[in-house]
């Protein structure tokens, strides 16, 4: 190629890589001209983001997210206990909780000091149940764990959903409705359906209700219930009931707590033969509608656990470490580049436009192919510069390569080729690897399938830049070039023979 080819060539490739450079991050602001109506927003600042993050875009990265306590019966928190007047031995404090001796409560036997372990057993088997509840809920990150041994802290992320439902609304709803953990039955009355029940035959749920399923019908979001036979019997009996008394409902509850009544004069309700559809409401109501469904399809499945809890209130809280992560990326790439220069001459050049094409590569996909698939976390941020080291490294192996090889007294030209040729199965094999252990866990590892989806796409763009789009660029530039040695900063042999 040419002298004047490579310099326009060259010349656009700078253009193109400052404009890429500047949709990924350049600054927000308000765009001139638009009374402050339109605003311009990079890639980066279209993440969705995880709560170690900061959370959604809601006009700059404000609030980490949304949490409550969930405190099992006969457990309170200290700040209670201290409202309260208590009678001395009611309870016994447990680091931040206070923790009733009633052997009602189940958690001390009759002694008092001893703390049963059935109890115990029924609060890990909710907890396990509770995470599985926001898992099925669909939320990318999540946090539920176990506070002083007896109470759940649950976190969820700041997001605003498309549908228009508030953030926190939509937190609240699963954090107050995921705590249930009673008995799924069927009511009348305020008292569980007892018209098919003897003493030969004591019905559980599952002898009366089939499965729960989520739907759609004319824009507006249904939950069915299919029930069986004799859950089929049991409706006619309601709704001969019904026919003479309108106001009787045939209530759906999880212990205490009703959550659908059926009745006749319900509109929302649709009774065909075996199956009853609720009808939520519109499209705008599909978080509750989810959230419904996973709670009623979790007490069918996965029973019911002898706790209860109470639910503190929800509250927020803010998380600005994007920021910070943000500088110390920006750190890390300048460092790069300049090092690069330094110690590789223009062949550092070369490297900085690999560096901020892998740059660009993964913001964008961060940013807008895997937009609503999964979050960008800190450990994505890790996985990142993975990547970046990678191509800085095999950038500098290859320049450690082309330096050996005209030390041996070849040709610029051909010391490149033969740099490049002596790496090339070392980057393939080594990418290779990376990304078939990438996919390996996305495969198999249910709780690293976001970070291992993240890893495949920097494994494929580093590969693209280390294996391709480098030695392209170095091609361009090294056409440009007048000086070819001290493009590499090489020293000629009759320099030194001077």
């Amino acid at each position: 190629m040419g002298k004047k080819k490579s310099v326009v060539l060259m010349t656009l490739l700078t253009i193109v890589i400052v404009v890429l450079c500047a949709i990924t991050a350049f600054p927000s602001f308000t765009i001139p001209f638009t009374n402050g109506i339109k605003k311009w927003n990079p890639a980066v600042m279209q993440f969705d983001l995880g709560m170690d993050l900061g959370g959604e875009y809601l006009d700059g990265y404000v609030g980490g997210g949304y949490y409550a306590y969930y405190y099992p019966d006969g457990v309170i928190p200290a700040s209670e206990y201290e409202a309260d007047e208590h009678e001395e031995g009611d309870y016994v404090a447990h680091e931040g909780l206070y923790l009733s001796t009633d052997p009602d409560k189940r958690i001390y036997l009759e002694d008092g000091k001893t703390v049963n372990t059935d109890f115990q057993a029924e609060l890990d088997g909710a907890v396990k149940a509770i995470t599985a509840r926001y898992a099925a809920k669909g939320y990318e990150d999540f946090r539920v764990a176990v506070v002083d041994d007896y109470a759940i802290r649950v976190e969820l992320p700041n997001s605003q959903g498309s549908d228009g439902v508030t953030s926190a609304s939509s937190a609240s709803q699963a954090l107050t409705l995921f705590a249930l953990t009673g008995e799924l039955n069927f009511q009348k009355g305020g008292e569980l359906v007892d018209e098919l029940t003897d003493e030969e035959n004591e019905y559980t749920i599952r002898d009366l209700l089939k499965e729960v399923k989520l739907g759609t019908q004319t824009g507006a979001v249904y939950l069915e219930f299919k029930l069986t036979s004799v859950g089929e019997t049991m409706l006619e009996t309601y709704q001969s009931e019904a026919a003479s008394d309108s106001s009787t409902s045939l209530d759906l509850a999880i212990g205490d707590e009703v959550l659908i009544s059926i009745t006749t004069t319900n509109q929302n309700i649709l009774i065909d033969g075996d199956s009853v559809k609720y009808f939520v409401a519109n499209k705008e109501d599909k978080h509750y509608a989810q959230t419904l469904y996973v709670l009623l399809d979790s007490a069918l499945n996965d029973g019911s656990f002898d706790v209860e809890f109470t639910v503190s209130e929800v509250r927020s809280f803010s998380n600005n470490t994007l920021y910070v992560v943000f500088g110390i990326l920006l750190a890390v790439i300048v460092a790069l580049i300049v090092v690069a220069i330094v110690k590789m001459g223009r062949f550092g050049v070369v490297n900085m436009y690999a560096t901020l094409s892998y740059f660009i590569i993964t913001a964008l996909c961060f940013a807008f192919i895997s937009r609503g698939v999964f979050v960008v976390s800190l450990g994505t941020v890790l996985v990142f510069l993975m990547g970046l080291a990678l191509v800085n490294a095999c950038s500098y192996k290859v320049y450690k390569a082309i330096k050996a090889e005209a030390a041996l007294g070849k040709t610029i030209e051909s010391s490149t080729k033969a740099g490049y040729k002596k790496n090339l199965m070392f980057t393939v094999d080594l990418y290779a690897v990376l990304g078939l252990g990438a996919i390996a866990l996305l495969i198999g590892a249910g709780g690293l399938a976001t970070v291992a989806a993240q890893a495949l796409i920097v494994v494929v763009t580093g590969a693209f830049i280390s294996l391709l789009w480098s030695r392209v660029i170095n091609y361009v530039f090294l056409s440009a070039s007048k000086d070819k040695y001290s493009y590499f900063k090489l020293v000629r042999e009759d320099d030194d023979d001077e």
